[in-house]
């Protein structure tokens, strides 16, 4: 059977088509930078700019997902919906102008779907670095033994204050370091595992390995070394964003918030004496499509 879903992120709305079957086969993804988190006011609340942006984006993903032949289409909201004060009213016009109710998850529930999508049977630490959290868990035997969701996200932390220099970019780290700390303590609890890494902060971390741009099936799988990572930052923090745009790898539309997603990226690899982890092009929408395998 053909499902869909579509997932409103703090930073990208995502859309993933697959057929359910065994095995499990990937037919379209789908994205559009949305940005909800930095279209949140100092109150709160989504502004209407960015609220209507998003509802467009979702119905075009809606389409798209129809189109492919999908028979049944759900929508998911994660942090960036969850901490917005009109997330009612958000809720309401999405229902309006596409027909789909949205289902607002949770941290934990983010976690779990992100460790099902790349997990397996395999002892493993997956970390998903998202816009306005980041997910950590940890497990063995395709069961979650321990999660924790940090208020931690590169757009969340680009809304303190951006990153322009080496200081600035060692400063949030250390600021990372700080919130990431007790919540690897927790998930890791003094264990050693293979690392994964899901989320745009990584894939961007492959991509830049790659030399170009790559999403999905292009990055699975890329190895990355916290030397790597360490190297990126520092390349990248002292840049203006459109010196950052030409870094081979480097999308547009990550030139500001990307060296934030590092921080957290690299704050958890020394936290959890991680020096290289596994990326993956799977997001959240892999982990909850493949709940219905048939």
């Amino acid at each position: 059977m053909i499902r869909a879903a579509i997932t409103i992120g703090s930073n990208s709305t995502r859309s993933l088509v697959a057929h359910t079957g065994e095995p499990f086969r990937v037919i379209h993804r789908g994205r559009e930078e949305t940005r909800l988190m930095l279209g949140m006011d100092e109150a709160g609340f989504i502004t209407p700019h960015a609220l209507e942006n998003t509802v467009f984006a979702v119905g075009k993903l809606h389409k798209e997902c129809l189109a492919l032949g999908a028979a049944d289409v759900c929508l998911m909201a994660t942090s960036a919906t969850r901490d917005a004060k009109n997330s009612a009213e958000f809720v309401r016009r999405l229902k309006e102008e596409t027909g789909l109710d949205t289902r607002i998850i949770s941290g934990s529930e983010e976690a779990e779907l992100a460790f099902r999508a790349v997990a397996g049977r395999e002892e493993r630490f997956v970390i998903d670095i998202g816009g306005g959290s980041t997910e950590l868990t940890y497990g063995r035997d395709g069961q979650i033994l321990r999660a924790f969701s940090a208020q931690l996200g590169a757009s969340r932390l680009l809304k303190i204050r951006p990153i322009q220099s080496i200081a600035d970019a060692d400063g949030m780290l250390a600021e990372a370091r700080k919130i990431v700390k007790p919540s690897v303590c927790q998930v890791l609890s003094g264990k050693h595992a293979p690392m994964t890494g899901l989320g745009g902060t990584c894939t961007t971390c492959a991509a830049m390995v790659l030399g170009r741009e790559a999403h999905g099936d292009e990055v699975e799988g890329i190895p990355i070394t916290r030397q790597q990572v360490q190297a990126f930052l520092r390349l990248l923090a002292p840049l203006a964003p459109a010196a950052r745009a030409q870094v081979p790898g480097v999308p547009a539309s990550r030139v500001h918030h990307f060296p934030h997603g590092l921080c957290i990226l690299l704050a958890v690899m020394e936290e959890a004496g991680v020096d290289q982890f596994t990326v993956s092009g799977r997001t959240n929408l892999d982990g909850y499509l493949m709940q219905f395998a048939d």
